[in-house]
């Protein structure tokens, strides 16, 4: 290389250094507040938070007719009355968003994690959801290369940004050819026939007519619930990173594993349904409950059908007596990791 080239090239990277440091100083922050406000708030928690809660619309959501208010991070917060814990929520977000947030976590300022685990998070309804493109585009400014590449990298959405179109073909795409492999029988091969033959007549009024109402709800539990979890779930290769993640780094994880509506599942669809949902649960358990420095609360079958706050849809969502239970669960494991007093002497919330 000629003293020519050199000199340009020396030049390209200085310039390139200075135009990221003044990016850094004076838009960075600007542009973090209107595409990646988690972080920000992240950070602003850490400094005085012990523990963080990540969750999603199952940590901001309450009934109209709740007495208390306050969500399932809030709760464990009181519960735990020597240690504070803070949230950083946003709908509809998966382990893919949860380990960006954790890997840019302010470095020795947190001790322990609670990172919401949704069983419904690793189904092909939620990982084709229409809304990942944006949930992807509020990361891209904290990825791991220079600020200002990141910029430009987000300005030419050069990240995974298909069309819901694109989306919902994949959906169905896995749904008619990814085939069940239990341990146990399961009426039918795929997610498709399975949803077919339900939609086909699956409840009928006494009149002979179908139950229209009853079998959109059934399918949409079979479509939820129906799905085999393994290795190669994307989602389980997320958590593998924040398991990695937080071992490296001495931070105690929680895994907050959420409650399901198992009683509507088994009423509407069968025993069947409800074995596949505990058959993922103990997937999970079996792959993290055993990994130092990893707790898994299994929240799955904790709640009735009436504790949920959606009754004709399958959400996370539960009324205050819900997230009271759930909340408790969590500050138990808390203590009892600290080895200190059991939950049973701390009182109910008003």
């Amino acid at each position: 290389m000629s003293k020519k080239l050199l000199f340009r090239f020396f030049a390209l990277t200085i310039g390139c250094v200075l135009m990221n440091q003044f990016y850094k100083s004076y838009f960075f922050e600007r542009d973090l507040q209107q595409y990646s406000p988690e972080i920000l708030e992240l950070w602003k928690q850490q400094k005085h938070a012990d523990i963080i809660y990540f969750g999603e619309s199952s940590n901001m959501t309450v009934r109209d007719t709740d007495v208390v208010k306050k969500n399932i991070s809030e709760i464990v917060n009181d519960l735990l009355h020597d240690t504070r814990v803070a949230a950083v929520n946003k709908p509809a977000t998966h382990a893919g968003i949860y380990k960006e947030w954790i890997k840019n976590m302010c470095p020795n300022q947190t001790k322990a994690i609670i990172v919401t685990l949704n069983l419904r998070s690793f189904d092909a309804d939620w990982r084709y959801s229409e809304l990942e493109s944006a949930l992807q585009s509020g990361v891209v400014l904290i990825k791991p290369y220079p600020a200002l590449m990141n910029r430009f990298l987000l300005a030419l959405n050069s990240f995974d940004h298909k069309t819901p179109e694109i989306r919902n073909k994949e959906r169905l795409h896995e749904w008619e050819t990814l085939r069940f492999d239990f341990p146990f029988e399961v009426p039918y091969s795929t997610v498709r026939q399975w949803d077919d033959a339900m939609a086909n007549g699956g409840y009928l009024k006494p009149d002979g007519s179908w139950d229209l109402e009853k079998i959109e709800l059934a399918c949409h539990y079979i479509k939820s619930y129906a799905f085999q979890i393994t290795p190669e779930n994307p989602r389980v290769q997320d958590f593998d990173e924040i398991v990695a993640y937080c071992q490296k780094n001495n931070i105690k994880l929680y895994l907050n594993l959420l409650a399901e509506n198992t009683e509507y599942a088994r009423n509407l669809v069968g025993p069947v349904l409800v074995q596949i949902m505990r058959y993922n649960r103990d997937f999970l358990l079996n792959r993290y409950g055993s990994k130092k420095g990893v707790t898994v609360v299994d929240n799955l079958e904790l709640l009735n059908g009436l504790d949920f706050s959606d009754q004709n849809w399958t959400t996370e969502h539960y009324g205050y007596d819900g997230r009271l239970k759930i909340a408790k669960n969590l500050a138990k494991a808390i203590i009892l990791t600290k080895n200190a007093q059991t939950i049973d002497s701390l009182p109910l919330l008003d």
